[in-house]
C-alpha cells in the first residue's frame, strides 16, 4: 500500500509540480498524494482518508491557516505527523508551529530535494511512532513511561539534527562563496563587504552552536575534551576572529597573556574559544568608543588528590562600553534575556551567549563573575581549572596545510557526492583554487555515486550525508559491503555526537562539518589517502 500524504496549500500550481516531481514514486505506488487548499478542506480529507499519516501544510492560507489546522489535528485518534512549509523569514510562525506539535519544517521557495528528504524522514519517524504505540499497549505503566521518554529523546535528537541541517546547509554556501571571492582579486570596497559577510556568517555559526549546546546542557549530555592545547594560541585566535568587527567600530582590541600562564594545558580548547568569543564579541557589540581587552593570567596553582598539577587560569574581558545597572546585572545570565528592551532593539542578539558561557564555565569546574557601572564599562572574568600538561604532551596542531599536503591533494582524483548545487560550487571552487590540478567529479546522490565508482577509479570520496534517493550513510555502507576500502570523508551539517557516530559506524574514515573549514578539509584529505 502506498504511503498517503496530505498536501495543504493554496498555491494552484503546487499539485502539478508535486505530481511531476514524484511521478516515479506515484507510478510505483510508493506515495499517494491528496490535496487541499486550506485547513478546512484538510480536515475533511483527514476524515475521508483514515490512512493519511503525514500532513505537509502551508502556514498562511485563507479560511483556516496552518497553525489552526495543527490544533485541529490533535483530537484525531490516530498517529499523524505534520510538517509545516513557510518562508525562511517567517521563523516566528515556524517556532509557533513547532510548539503546536509540528514535527519538522520546510522553507519556501521549496527545494524539492529537501522536500523529499523531509518526507522520508517524517515517514520513518511515523513508522517508529506506530511501532512504539503497538508495543506500549502490551507494557505496564512503568515501561510505558520509559518508552515515551526514549521516543521523546529520539524526536528531540531528530529535531536538533534537522535544525542543524536546515541552517548549516545555506550557511555553508554563504561561507564558501565568500571565501572563493576573497581568494580572487577584488576592488577594496568589495573586500570590506565580503569580510562583513564572512564575519556575519561566523557570528551566525556561534548562535547556532549556542542553541544546540543549550539543548545538550539541559539534557545533561554536554561532554568536554581533555586534550593538550596552548592558551596563548586560543587567545590569539579569538583576537584574529574578532579584529575586523572591532576595526569596523574603530575600537582598540587588545590581548595580554601573562608570562606565568603555562604554555600547554589539558582541557577543551573549543569550549574555551566559544566562551571567549561570546564574551569578547558581546563587549565589542556594547562598546561605542574606547577599547576591549582580553587577558589571561594564573589565579592559583594547586595539586589535586591524584598528585596532578592544576592551574586555575583567569580570563578577563574588559570593555569601556555602556555598562549595566545592578538590576540589569541580576538577570544578565538568564536565558533569552538582555539588559532591557531598548538594548535588544538597538543591539539585537538572542540573549543566549552569556547563559551558555556561564554553564560551560561551571560544568568545567569554574566560576564566572561580572562587574559593571553604567557609562563606565563592564568586566567579565572567569576561571577554569586545567591540568598542566607534561613535557611529553604536545598541543594539537591547527589545520594548516603545508606544501606537501597541497601537492598531495592536487594530485588526487576525487568524487564529490552532494545534492546542493551551491555547495557543489563551493567545494569544487575552493579545492580547485587551493589545490590546483585536483580532478573532481560531482554526483547528486548515493545511487549516482555507486554508479560512478563502478565506472571510474578515484583516490577519495567526499560524501554528503543528507541526499535524496540514497543518502550518504547508506551509500557508504554499500561501498564497504562491496569490500571497497576507498577513503571516504563524510560531510555533514548535522554535527551532533550521534551523527558523527553513525558516519564512523557506516565506514567513513573522517568527518568534516558544514560550514567546512577549507584548511581542515585539505589536511584530512591528505591524511586519509
Amino acid at each position: 500500500m502506498p504511503e498517503k500524504i496530505l498536501i495543504v496549500d493554496d498555491e494552484p500550481d503546487l499539485e502539478l509540480l508535486i505530481n511531476q516531481r514524484f511521478r516515479k514514486q506515484i507510478k510505483e505506488k510508493i506515495f499517494e498524494f491528496v490535496f487541499a487548499s486550506n485547513g478546512r478542506e484538510a480536515l475533511e480529507k483527514l476524515e475521508q482518508h483514515p490512512d493519511i499519516g503525514l500532513v505537509m501544510t502551508d502556514i498562511n492560507m485563507p479560511e483556516m491557516d496552518g497553525l489552526t489546522l495543527l490544533e485541529k489535528i490533535k483530537p484525531f485518534n490516530r498517529p499523524i505527523k505534520a510538517v509545516v512549509v513557510s518562508a525562511y523569514g517567517d521563523m516566528q510562525n515556524i517556532r509557533t508551529a513547532m510548539n503546536r506539535g509540528a514535527f519538522d519544517f520546510v522553507t519556501k521557495p521549496v527545494d524539492f530535494n529537501d522536500f523529499e528528504i523531509t518526507i522520508y524522514k517524517t515517514l520513518d519517524e511515523l513508522k517508529f511512532m506506530i511501532a512504539s504505540l503497538e508495543t506500549t499497549k502490551q507494557l505496564g505503566n512503568e515501561k510505558l513511561e520509559r518508552e515515551k521518554a526514549v521516543l521523546h529523546e529520539k524526536m528531540e535528537q531528530q529535531f536538533l539534527a534537522n535544525m542543524s541541517h536546515e541552517i548549516r546547509t545555506p550557511l555553508n554556501a554563504i561561507n564558501g562563496m565568500t571565501r572563493l571571492l576573497l581568494l580572487r582579486e577584488q576592488p577594496p570596497e568589495n573586500i570590506t563587504y565580503l569580510k562583513g559577510i564572512q564575519q556575519s556568517s561566523d557570528n551566525l555559526s556561534v548562535i547556532i552552536n549556542d542553541v544546540l549546546d543549550l539543548s545538550k546542557i539541559q539534557e545533561g549530555k554536554m561532554e568536554f575534551e581533555k586534550i593538550p592545547f596552548k592558551p596563548a594560541e586560543t587567545v590569539q585566535y579569538v583576537y584574529n576572529t574578532l579584529l575586523f568587527k572591532a576595526d569596523e567600530k574603530v575600537l582598540l582590541l587588545k590581548t595580554n597573556v601573562h608570562p606565568d600562564v603555562p604554555e600547554i594545558l589539558l582541557g577543551d580548547p573549543t569550549r574555551l574559544t566559544q566562551i571567549l568569543i561570546n564574551l569578547t564579541g558581546n563587549a565589542i557589540k556594547f562598546t561605542e568608543k574606547g577599547s576591549v581587552t582580553l587577558e589571561a593570567e594564573v589565579q592559583r596553582m594547586i595539586t589535586d588528590k591524584e598528585g596532578r598539577k592544576i592551574c586555575e587560569v583567569k580570563f578577563s574581558v574588559i570593555d569601556t562600553g555602556i555598562g549595566m545597572t545592578r538590576e540589569q546585572l541580576d538577570k544578565v545570565f538568564q536565558s533569552f534575556t538582555q539588559a532591557s528592551a531598548e538594548v535588544t532593539r538597538k543591539y539585537g542578539g538572542t540573549g543566549l551567549g552569556l547563559t551558555i558561557s556561564k554553564q560551560l564555565v561551571e560544568l568545567q569546574g569554574g566560576q564566572i563573575t561580572v562587574e559593571s557601572e553604567p557609562g563606565k564599562g563592564t568586566t567579565f572574568w572567569f576561571f577554569i581549572p586545567y591540568e598542566i600538561a607534561e613535557e611529553s604532551q604536545q598541543a594539537e596542531k591547527e589545520f594548516k596545510p603545508d606544501e606537501t599536503t597541497i601537492a598531495k591533494v592536487s594530485a588526487m582524483k576525487v568524487l564529490l557526492a552532494e545534492d546542493n548545487d551551491f555547495n557543489q560550487i563551493v567545494a569544487t571552487g575552493l579545492l580547485e583554487t587551493l589545490a590546483p590540478g585536483i580532478q573532481i567529479d560531482c554526483v547528486f546522490n548515493g545511487i549516482q555515486a555507486l554508479e560512478k565508482l563502478s565506472q571510474e577509479k578515484y583516490d577519495l570520496i567526499l560524501m554528503d550525508i543528507q541526499m535524496p534517493e540514497m543518502d550518504g550513510i547508506e551509500a557508504t555502507m554499500k561501498i564497504r559491503e562491496a569490500k571497497n576500502s576507498i577513503p571516504i570523508i563524510a560531510m555533514t551539517a548535522g554535527i551532533t555526537k550521534e551523527e558523527i557516530a553513525r558516519c564512523h559506524a557506516a565506514g567513513a574514515n573522517e568527518i568534516v562539518g558544514k560550514p567546512f573549514n577549507p584548511d581542515e578539509l585539505l589536511v584530512k584529505m591528505a591524511r586519509v589517502v
